[in-house]
């Protein structure tokens, strides 16, 4: 199906912050219910303690942490990802479709990151961890999206 070029810029912005929230809701609740457990594997927050008096404002700073990592990524990392399917997308004259709108490089990084999403569940990774890296790519996702937004609200300027 071929689409417009603000078409693609919506469904980017869309998936991308959609994906974020739920990432960064997952990690927060992974981050808080890890403080709430007495006992447990936690050895980031156990880390963190040495800088908070609780463990809930150990959780707090792995928050907030995360959410920096996550801004750090997404205005160097994904914003270069973003520019590139921008460009990719602003080149064609008239619609596109998703062939033409996503180049293979671009498919290969969201397998690789799917993959992740799927290894992190199996592996026996400590909640707290698992929880800071969930705030720090939904972060980065969620920021990603709002560059991806500037081009819905202006493809040529952005």
């Amino acid at each position: 199906m071929i689409f417009s070029k603000r078409t693609w810029f919506i469904v980017s912005t869309v998936t991308w912050l959609g994906i974020g929230v739920m990432l960064l809701m997952k990690g927060l609740r992974l981050v808080v219910g890890a403080a709430e457990l007495a006992t447990g594997s936690t050895p980031l927050l156990k880390t963190f303690l040495t800088f908070a008096g609780t463990r809930h404002q150990g959780a707090l700073l792995i928050i907030c942490l995360g959410l920096f990592i996550g801004f750090i990524k997404g205005r160097t990392i994904l914003a270069k990802t973003v520019n590139r399917i921008a460009d990719r997308i602003n080149l064609h004259p008239g619609g596109l479709t998703l062939n033409q709108a996503y180049d293979r490089k671009y498919w290969i990084i969201l397998g690789l990151m799917m993959g992740l999403g799927v290894l992190f569940r199996l592996l026996p990774i400590p909640k707290d961890i698992h929880g800071a890296i969930d705030v720090a790519i939904g972060s980065a996702l969620i920021n990603g999206a709002m560059l991806y937004f500037r081009h819905v609200l202006n493809p040529q300027k952005a």
